[in-house]
């Protein structure tokens, strides 16, 4: 119950807070400190992380940090048992935005949960996995915050994708 109130405490507070700060932030950064955060369940897990260079983008730090550390502590916390976790980081540019991706090869969605995922309470695996419900929807809202949408390409039992989008700040706007 003490972490669902502050789950929920997470997810009112994404746009509640006026005097969050967009400005130019390092992805490279934010994705540093969420896999730093992670470090202990990565290490246990044996998870292998790929990445790639990423962007800049004009958002609030601590917001990215949340974004990327839910994806990739899904892509953990929902992995086949019978292999390896392996989890890429990306992003490309598609005309103004950045489109992210974070892919695994864990359980997968079935294409038809793929919305309904991003529902606050919204469980798939019912009370056999820890957790509230709640970080997909956390993911929603601050990518919502940051002027982009998010959504989920899967097939059950062999990965998901979860893409983002960010708009880029200037066009022209490349990966360092």
């Amino acid at each position: 119950m003490e972490r669902m109130i502050r789950d929920l405490l997470d997810y009112s507070s994404v746009d509640a807070d006026h005097r969050r700060v967009m400005e130019p932030t390092s992805c490279d950064t934010a994705l540093d400190f969420a896999l730093e955060n992670l470090e202990a369940t990565i290490a246990e897990s044996g998870a292998e992380i790929r990445r790639e260079a990423l962007p800049s983008v004009k958002g609030e730090i601590t917001q990215l940090v949340r974004l990327f550390q839910n994806l990739i502590g899904n892509s953990i916390r929902y992995r086949q048992p019978d292999r390896q976790i392996r989890i890429s980081v990306s992003a490309a540019q598609v005309g103004n935005e950045w489109v992210f991706s974070v892919a695994d090869n864990g359980a997968g969605i079935d294409p038809q949960y793929a919305e309904r995922v991003f529902g606050i309470f919204k469980r798939l695996h019912g009370r056999d996995n820890p957790g509230t419900g709640m970080g997909l929807a956390i993911c929603r809202k601050i990518v919502a915050f940051h002027g982009g949408r998010i959504w989920v390409e899967s097939t059950e039992g062999e990965g998901a994708t979860f893409l983002f989008t960010i708009p880029c700040e200037r066009s022209g706007e490349r990966a360092a």
